[in-house]
Order: C-alpha cells, then sequence, then structure tokens
C-alpha cells in the first residue's frame, strides 16, 4: 500500500471504505466522526422515513418481523424496538474475538452513515462514541446464516442501551432507548460477516504473497526451467494474478543462475504461476466484494424518494461464491506446495541426500515435514467445501433461503491457518536446501528472501522440527512485504 492509503483514515459516511482501511483501524483505531454533512444527510433521510411510515406500513417498524411481518405491532407502550433487539440477542458459542468486534464497530458505523435506513442520527453517535471509547460487542460463532447478522447486532444494541456488557465485562449506556424507528435498522445488517471476511481476505493476500516466494524459492533449488513464469507463458492464459506472478518470479530469481537439467519441470512448479495467480486473483475479487458490501446501504427497508421500498439486498449469495472460490484455490495451491515438497526429498531433483537429511545412514532429515503438510491440507480441503450447495427454511418458511455469507466468511478465516503451515513446511525445506547448496551464487531476490528467513535454525542433522515450523510461518509476512519493498508484485 501506498503511503497515501497508509495515511487514510476514513469517517463514517465519507469516501469508500476498503479492506485495508479495515484492517488498518483494528491495529491502529483512529477517532471516528460524523462530519456535519453526514448528519444533516441522515437527519434528513429519518424524516423522509417518518412521513413514509405514517403513509404505509414498515416492516418492523409498524409491522413485526419475519413471519410476523402481517401482524401490526401494539405501539401504545413504545416498547416495540426495545422488544425486538432483546428477543434478537440470541447468539451463541464462543466469541470470535476482539479484532472481529472492532472491524465490526467501524463496518456498522460506516454503513449507517450512509443514508437510507431512516435510522436516527443521534444512535449512529451512541455507536460512533462506544467505538471511539474502545468498546466491542462480543462476537458469538452461531447466529448467522446469510441475511443479516442480527443475533451479534441484537447484543451490540443492548450494549448501547446498558443491558448487556461490552467486551471486557464493562457496561456503559451510550443510549437512553431505541425506538421501532431504529431497532431492526440498526440490526439489518451483516457487518460482523464483513468483518471477518475483510480480516481474512487480508489474511490470504499475505500467505498467497508468501507461498509465490517459497514456490520460487523451490524452484531454485530444483533449478526449474524459467521458461514457465517467462513473459510469453504469462500470456498463454493472462490474467492479471499471473501476470503479477511471473513479474514477481521473474524478478525474485534474477541473477541466480541456473541450468536446467530437464526439458519441463513437473506439474508443482510448471503450473505454480497460474495457481498463485488464480489465488491473488481470488484474494481480489473477494475484497472488491466485500468493499461492495460494506459501501452498500442493505439494510431493510429502504426510504428513499419520499417512499418505503422493501428488498432482498441484504442476502449475500454474491460474496459467498467469492469466498467459496477463494477457498478453493488456496486448497488447490496448498496440494501444489505439497508436491513440490516431495520433490525437494527426492536426490535426483536436488542432488542431496533423501529428505535433505545429514548425518548416519538412514536419517530422516526433513521428511517428517510431508505429514505436517499434508494433515494441514486434508483440514484446508475440509474448509474449501463449499457453503453455497445448501439453504434452510426458517420463521415458519418466511425466510426459507440462506446463502450462509456467515460461514463462508469464517471457513475463509479458518483455511488461512493451515495453508500458513503447508507454505511453512515448505520454506523450511527450501531454505535448508538452498543453505546447504555449498557455493552457489544467488541473485539480490533470493538473497533478500533467505535473509527473511534468517531465524531458521542451521542445524541439520535429526531433531524435532516444530520449532522450525513456527518459526517459518512468522518468516512468511516478512515474505510477503518483500512485494512492497522490493517491488516483485504490487497492489492491483
Amino acid at each position: 500500500m501506498s503511503d497515501a492509503v497508509h495515511a487514510r483514515r476514513p469517517a463514517p459516511g465519507e469516501g469508500r471504505l476498503t479492506v485495508d482501511d479495515v484492517v488498518r483501524y483494528v491495529r491502529h483505531p483512529w477517532a471516528l466522526e460524523l462530519s456535519a454533512q453526514v448528519r444533516e444527510a441522515l437527519v434528513a433521510n429519518a424524516a423522509v422515513a417518518e412521513a413514509a411510515v405514517e403513509r404505509g406500513e414498515a416492516y418492523g417498524r409498524t409491522t413485526g418481523v419475519g413471519a410476523n411481518r402481517d401482524t401490526v405491532v401494539e405501539s401504545g407502550d413504545g416498547d416495540h424496538g426495545l422488544r425486538l433487539v432483546r428477543s434478537h440477542a440470541a447468539g451463541a458459542g464462543p466469541d470470535l474475538g476482539a479484532d472481529v468486534a472492532r472491524a465490526t464497530m467501524l463496518v456498522r458505523a460506516h454503513q449507517l452513515s450512509l443514508p437510507g435506513s431512516g435510522i436516527p442520527a443521534e444512535v449512529v453517535e451512541a455507536l460512533v462514541a462506544a467505538a471511539n471509547d474502545g468498546r466491542s460487542p462480543i462476537v458469538r460463532r452461531y447466529g448467522g446464516v446469510g441475511t443479516g447478522d442480527i443475533t451479534v447486532l441484537g447484543e451490540l444494541a443492548l450494549c448501547l442501551l446498558g443491558e448487556m456488557p461490552w467486551r471486557g465485562g464493562t457496561t456503559e449506556s451510550y443510549l437512553p432507548t431505541i425506538g421501532a424507528n431504529a431497532a431492526l435498522a440498526l440490526m439489518s445488517s451483516s457487518a460482523p460477516t464483513l468483518a471477518i471476511a475483510a480480516l481474512a481476505v487480508d489474511e490470504l493476500r499475505t500467505v498467497a504473497r508468501a507461498s509465490l516466494v517459497a514456490a520460487a524459492l523451490t524452484g531454485v533449488v530444483v533449478r526449474a526451467t524459467g521458461q514457465q513464469w517467462s513473459e510469453v507463458a504469462a500470456d498463454v492464459r493472462p490474467s492479471p494474478g499471473v501476470e503479477a506472478a511471473t513479474r514477481a518470479w521473474r524478478a525474485l530469481v534474477d541473477g541466480t543462475p541456473v541450468s536446467p537439467p530437464r526439458t519441463q519441470d513437473p506439474f508443482g512448479w510448471r503450473t505454480a504461476p497460474y495457481a498463485i495467480g488464480a489465488l491473488l486473483d481470488g484474494v481480489d475479487e473477494a475484497a472488491g466484494e466485500v468493499e461492495a458490501c460494506i459501501n452498500a446501504g442493505i439494510e431493510n427497508p429502504r426510504f428513499a424518494d419520499g417512499h418505503v421500498v422493501h428488498h432482498g439486498g441484504f442476502y449475500l449469495l454474491s460474496l459467498s461464491l467469492k469466498l467459496d472460490a477463494l477457498r478453493a484455490a488456496v486448497a488447490q495451491c496448498a496440494s501444489l506446495s505439497i508436491t513440490r515438497l516431495v520433490k525437494l526429498h527426492d536426490p535426483s531433483y536436488t542432488g542431496a541426500g533423501r529428505f535433505l537429511a545429514v548425518g548416519p545412514r538412514g536419517s530422516n532429515g526433513t521428511m517428517v515435514l510431508e505429514y505436517a503438510a499434508a494433515s494441514a491440507l486434508e483440514e484446508a480441503r475440509g474448509l474449501a467445501d463449499p457453503v453455497t450447495r445448501g439453504s434452510v427454511s426458517l420463521s415458519l418458511g418466511n425466510e426459507d433461503a440462506a446463502p450462509w455469507t456467515w460461514r463462508a466468511a469464517q471457513a475463509t478465516d479458518e483455511i488461512a491457518e493451515p495453508m500458513r503451515v503447508v507454505v511453512a513446511c515448505e520454506l523450511v525445506a527450501a531454505v535448508r536446501a538452498l543453505r546447504m547448496t555449498i557455493g552457489a551464487q544467488f541473485g539480490p531476490g533470493v538473497r533478500e528472501a533467505l535473509d527473511s528467513c534468517r531465524a531458521l535454525p542451521d542445524q541439520v542433522g535429526d531433531r524435532s522440527l516444530v520449532a522450525d515450523i513456527a518459526t517459518a510461518v512468522e518468516a512468511l509476512p516478512a515474505l510477503a512485504s518483500l512485494s512492497a519493498s522490493g517491488g516483485w508484485l504490487t497492489d492491483r
């Protein structure tokens, strides 16, 4: 990212909130503020909503929700909004963590600052004030199906009211009450899903870029032909990801002399630019869809041009499909990584001993890295299973479909861990093999990559490799960052 991007501190409702913005806010939160223009727009839209409601029914304001959509609510006590948020706070399971919760606060504040939901400005200001005080709700694992994260956001509403504790156990009220004009509008969003997805996509971007460097290093070990990452090869099946991957690979191995011993390499290297390129494309496409959802007003109903408009824009199938495709690309790249690792243990490819072993005959070297990587691969394969092939019928059959975007986002977050392990195992073997190549001359790119892995132990005798794998995992962000410092990849 450029310095200009790093300097951005977008205010709710102003400009476009990006995945990078969400990640930066989670790491280093800044004070959020509603501008006078944004507040005026919210006040005006709230007035439009009130006038539209007076002329006709509005789901969730004058009616119940779900199968109760045909029930006119009792509003004499003014507590319909309170009953709504109290009844929807029904999440379950473990907490998904402070990062997701903090990102949720930013995303929801931004979404509600875009006029259309009819929510009173005071409610948005309360949400912003809570975020600026470092408050965030518990985000429970179970409760979302891809049509709005009503359980998490119901809890958020109760936290704002002081009826439930914030994360950390403190109770602090930011709203005296919540009316029918705000309750459903506050909950009608997939902000927690988008928070999870934004953080997950950012993690996978890092792993994808690091995997490209690891694959190039193993290519140097086996003296892979450079034909497969040439400009001609990139043009065979062009895409932004393939072009970036081949360009980065050429830059990395530039200056490292190689005498290829074979006409063409195994699939692990020959197809790597196209597999990792597809993964890079998948990351960008998923990030683009996350951002489209973050910057859209999907609250139901919407109030515009003096009317109340009911819709199904909260049905985030488009994002589920992007995330499903991204995880499938991860599983494919993980599988190819293991094929390269296995070849690295074959003396016919490296000229070294079996399993890069050094010591008495029968030493095992890095053999068991294959088992750790294979175990992680199987987990990745399970997580790559598409969520979009199923559905569900809820609320007496009134809400009779679900795109499972909540689960798609969680699975995308979870798949980063096994992918990191697979890439780390390949990296451990690659670094050991390169270090064993006495007298080899490496170009600046390979030297810089090896320097990023200098924390990996030098010992080559049989020993536990637990620390090696963990150290390699820690090195992946540094390898990925070479794209910025070395110009091998560019933000696309």
